[in-house]
């Protein structure tokens, strides 16, 4: 009688046991854990009323087109020394809570306002300020060519932001060396650019100049390989607010604007486990 009573408790807190050696193996989502991540990205961008302003002009491009600008290269996305000319991301996160990490990265798009456009110009500019195009418009259509006007922020439009981001499992196998989940989040942060802007057939570059802010939402897929590798797959969107963007170094040329974005990345990284569980230091997985 006295066996059977022992087997019969032991049954009762068999889950419990169970649930509780679980719970020490290594996961990606658990607190304590880090990860960083790097991968590149493809990006889209809504229409958006530019205004440009200088000496002897101001006038603004309303719903210019504009499109990103990707390396066609292989060798920029394998050759160590060009890794960062593509369009890129990078990020290091820290798990504050099971599910829940905070991040800081950025994400490294490209923005390139569309040559030979039909755009509705609306303002002024000064024939002394433009050889190719100069007048007083009131939303006249024009066909824009590069000698015009070409603006663009292809070495970047960096937005350096904080996420807090939730994860949440959603397959993984027995022998959880390999686990599905699914990311959602959202981020604020600061847009740096550098600009490259040609005026009445001139080119300027600028340096890499704070220019604005942006907030964003985030969700993706994650595929962890042995508990310390990962694939993921990330799909983003949110806005850019650029006030001041310095289209002439070294002077009082700027441009204006903000815009809707939406991009794709596909990332690979890696998981840090900071912290054990249960006092378990010297266990081989938590």
């Amino acid at each position: 009688m006295r066996n059977w009573l022992i087997i019969g408790i032991i049954l009762c807190f068999q889950p419990a046991f169970s649930q509780s050696y679980s719970f020490k193996k290594k996961q990606s989502a658990q607190k304590g854990a880090m990860y960083f991540y790097w991968g590149y990205n493809r990006s889209i961008y809504t229409k958006s009323n530019i205004q440009f302003t200088g000496e002897n002009y101001d006038f603004t491009v309303i719903k210019a087109k504009a499109h990103d600008n990707p390396s066609t290269e292989l060798q920029t996305y394998v050759n160590l020394k060009m890794i960062s000319i593509p369009q890129f991301n990078i990020r290091l996160g820290y798990y504050f809570k099971h599910k829940w990490d905070v991040s800081f990265g950025y994400d490294h798009m490209k923005y390139v306002m569309a040559d030979y456009q039909d755009a509705t110009l609306d303002g002024y500019i000064d024939p002394s300020a433009n050889n190719y195009l100069s007048g007083q418009f009131d939303q006249q259509i024009y066909t824009l060519t590069p000698n015009m006007i070409h603006y663009e922020n292809s070495n970047g439009l960096n937005y350096i932001s904080v996420q807090i981001n939730h994860t949440k499992s959603l397959y993984r196998t027995h022998s959880r060396k390999i686990r599905l989940q699914r990311r959602l989040g959202v981020g604020l942060g600061g847009v740096v650019t550098q600009t490259d802007f040609r005026w009445s057939g001139i080119e300027y570059h600028t340096k890499l100049k704070p220019s604005g802010a942006g907030a964003s939402v985030h969700t993706g897929l994650r595929l962890d390989f042995f508990n310390r590798l990962f694939l993921q797959s990330n799909w983003s969107s949110g806005i850019i607010y650029l006030p001041k963007v310095q289209t002439i170094a070294d002077t009082k040329n700027y441009a204006s604007q903000k815009f809707i974005y939406a991009d794709w990345q596909l990332l690979g990284g890696i998981s840090l486990y900071l912290r054990t569980k249960n006092d378990c230091g010297s266990c081989p997985d938590w």
